[in-house]
């Protein structure tokens, strides 16, 4: 992971991959949200089994990075139940009799209605009266244990892939008593802690088990960046996916100069996590889940997910180019700042924004703020979205400066204390009956 807290200029490139192989994903968290249904389960369980349960060999596989998978608090038992009365009719779920289905249930466990003992967890030997004060009193071995039993599941799948998912019933069972191991069982972490939410604790306890093992947490990039053909795209900003006209600030040459400027900047690498769980039931749940996201966007990539929505952070005082995956991804989108936003320049949307970039625009004299207008309902017009959110004025008011000079990246480090963070939304495409 790379995060410069100097105030240099920085590039996040997003193509997100979870929607199938899932390369890039290195950690999976599952909210406790009262309105969890089947798509959350199914989709946090496809995850698990693409990333750890698979039958792809490993010489095909793109990623050498270690997953983890964390359940908030009271889901853990919930998903039990979902996975239990699946089994029979959903013969692929019967390998959850014998596999983990995380790696560490965390939270501060107010909603945790069942023991567990029950569910198969194991508490920490360390684990004080009340639980730990903090993520970060958790001690070390801890960390080594989910380490270890995360590596250890992955291997004894291997071991008896290739006659796991198609054993009738009774075969797993003679198989369970072949190779079941005790020491596979989850961490039960329990978090004093009322100041976090149960979302951040999870967050947090990524981000040491990454720390802890970072030979074994490699980033792994986007494909668009996994050879040059494929990035010449982020220097063009790609073919038009939308005709319409309608739109405003659809300049190609201006388009094309800012997709050029960004493309020379070199690229972030974050670790992807993914939260399904997220959005329903109460709205203090959705708005926590999206500040939580912003708070820890510097160490990490962290998608939101549901079934209509991908959700994550722009990179703050830089640029963020995003290649739409055309397969899962529809046009529709959003950029919404949360407080206002002085400064902006976007390429590839219909209704593209240029603010504060000292010459004339359609949205130069609009207020972005929270509370006045921000870009929702918007549609993806090219390939790639480029955003950036630079600053550019040395003061309100003030010609645009050399953000790449000394002075330049001290004053968009000042500026980006204040400005507002900017999240990038677009609706998921919904699967076909039957497809």
């Amino acid at each position: 992971m790379t995060h410069n807290r100097s105030g240099a200029v920085r590039r996040k490139v997003v193509q997100h991959d979870f929607y199938d192989s899932a390369d890039q994903v290195g950690g999976v968290v599952l909210l406790n949200n009262p309105t969890n249904g089947s798509w959350e389960y199914d989709e946090y369980l496809r995850l698990l089994t693409t990333k750890r349960y698979s039958r792809i060999p490993s010489w095909e596989a793109h990623s050498t990075a270690q997953c983890y998978f964390v359940c908030a608090d009271g889901v853990y038992p919930k998903l039990q139940s979902y996975v239990k009365e699946r089994q029979v009719s959903h013969p692929h779920l019967r390998l959850f009799q014998f596999f983990p289905l995380c790696d560490a249930v965390i939270g501060d466990m107010d909603s945790y209605v069942t023991s567990y003992e029950k569910d198969g967890c194991e508490r920490p030997s360390s684990t004080p009266e009340g639980g730990y004060g903090t993520v970060d009193d958790i001690p070390v071995e801890v960390l080594d244990t989910i380490h270890h039993r995360c590596r250890s599941a992955a291997a004894l799948f291997r071991e008896v892939d290739g006659s796991v998912p198609d054993t009738p019933l009774n075969g797993w069972k003679m198989l369970h008593e072949e190779h079941s191991h005790p020491l596979l069982r989850p961490l039960w972490l329990h978090i004093q802690c009322q100041i976090t939410t149960d979302f951040k604790k999870a967050l947090t306890l990524l981000k040491r088990l990454r720390k802890r093992y970072p030979d074994e947490n490699a980033v792994v990039l986007p494909p668009v960046l996994r050879s040059p053909g494929a990035a010449r795209i982020l220097e063009t900003g790609g073919g038009v996916v939308d005709q319409r006209n309608c739109g405003c600030d659809n300049d190609p040459i201006q388009e094309r100069e800012l997709c050029v400027a960004a493309s020379q900047v070199e690229a972030l690498l974050l670790p992807t996590v993914v939260a399904v769980g997220a959005f329903g039931g109460r709205f203090d749940h959705e708005v926590g889940a999206i500040s939580t996201m912003l708070s820890e966007s510097h160490d990490a990539h962290i998608v939101l997910i549901n079934l209509f929505n991908t959700v994550f952070a722009c990179q703050g005082g830089g640029w963020t180019q995003i290649v739409r995956q055309p397969e899962y991804e529809d046009k529709t989108c959003g950029l919404v700042n949360y407080g206002r936003m002085t400064e902006c320049e976007t390429s590839g949307l219909l209704w593209n924004v240029v603010k504060g970039r000292g010459r004339p625009s359609v949205t130069n004299d609009f207020v972005f703020d929270f509370g006045a207008f921000i870009s929702v309902c918007n549609i993806v017009r090219r390939e790639v979205i480029t955003v950036d959110l630079r600053c550019l004025l040395t003061s309100v008011g003030e010609s645009p400066a050399d953000a790449t000079t000394a002075t330049g990246a001290s004053d968009c480090e000042a500026q980006r204390g204040r400005g507002p963070p900017v999240v990038f939304s677009i609706l998921r495409r919904q699967k076909k009956e039957g497809g």
